[in-house]
């Protein structure tokens, strides 16, 4: 059978995670195509900051800084408009829409836009539907893609990177904070790949989402999956660069921190292995083989 008529809409890229999977990355790399249009940020923060209770600092964030560019507005002095934006997406989100149809808007050649937050691989699938929806109403296919690592690396690299914002806070050996903090919602709710995959499962069909993983990105085939499924053409990818790469770790982890985080995430593990049956996981995520 021929292969079907490529999709002649522009799309617009739903980020959704995980949080040091690659994602920024993988953004930069397709925001270096001719074919996107990236706006002004790599995360928007619209839709965890609305929804999630855990995620309120987020959205007090965003409307002090709006207050604050507010005030400067009124003496008259420059003001970022960008903080004020942000905030007005949040009171109403069908103005996110319209800034990214906006920006496809600009030149015919523009095929993608995108919105890459990590965050947003917390949101319901009622909520990723609706995004979805509002964007499809408007003539404009939605993608999503969602790249996962191993779990135990990928916490561990979030306390890395945590520590070298806030030294003062996290002040022993990341080893350490580690096994203190595995369970603790900042890491525990990032990591529950399975909970996300289901709400992806939800909103999108198959074809509109791509799940991969950090341990394989950084290779050709990889990447080239990913703009097929974006409708853009390839261009070559930057390998040698990493960007938001956590601090080195001076040491491994201890085995029995490695297991008792591996048996932790244990459903993360069974629905990442049930939805690749071909693939060794255990050979990609080492932690894999501390389930037992």
């Amino acid at each position: 059978m021929p292969s079907p008529a490529p999709d002649p809409r522009p799309t617009f890229l739903l980020g959704v995670g995980a949080q040091k999977g690659g994602t920024t990355w993988l953004h930069d790399h397709l925001a270096a195509s001719p074919q996107c249009v990236a706006g002004y940020r790599k995360e928007y923060h619209v839709f965890d900051a609305l929804d999630l209770a855990s995620e309120r600092w987020m959205h007090d964030r965003i409307t002090l800084r709006a207050r604050r560019e507010g005030r400067r507005a009124v003496d008259g002095e420059p003001v970022d408009a960008h903080g004020l934006h942000r905030a007005a997406m949040l009171y109403d989100p069908e103005l996110y829409v319209d800034y990214f149809l906006g920006l496809l808007s600009r030149d015919p050649a523009y095929r993608l836009t995108l919105d890459m937050t990590p965050a947003y691989g917390l949101l319901s699938a009622q909520r990723l539907a609706w995004i979805r929806d509002q964007f499809g109403a408007r003539g404009v296919r939605t993608v999503s893609v969602f790249l996962m690592r191993d779990p135990v690396d990928r916490i561990w690299s979030h306390l890395r990177m945590e520590q070298s914002r806030r030294p003062e806070r996290l002040s022993q050996d990341s080893a350490v904070h580690v096994r203190e903090l595995f369970a603790e919602p900042t890491y525990a709710a990032r990591t529950r790949y399975d909970e996300t995959l289901r709400a992806l499962d939800q909103a999108f069909g198959p074809d509109e989402v791509h799940v991969g993983f950090y341990e394989q990105l950084f290779t050709h085939e990889q990447v080239e999956a990913v703009t097929r499924l974006v409708g853009i053409e390839g261009h070559e990818p930057q390998f040698d660069v990493r960007v938001n790469a956590s601090p080195e770790a001076a040491e491994q982890l201890p085995l029995d921190t490695v297991r008792a985080v591996a048996r932790y995430y244990r459903d993360v593990y069974v629905a990442v292995a049930a939805r690749f049956p071909d693939l060794d996981l255990a050979a990609l995520w080492p932690s894999a083989r501390y389930l037992g």
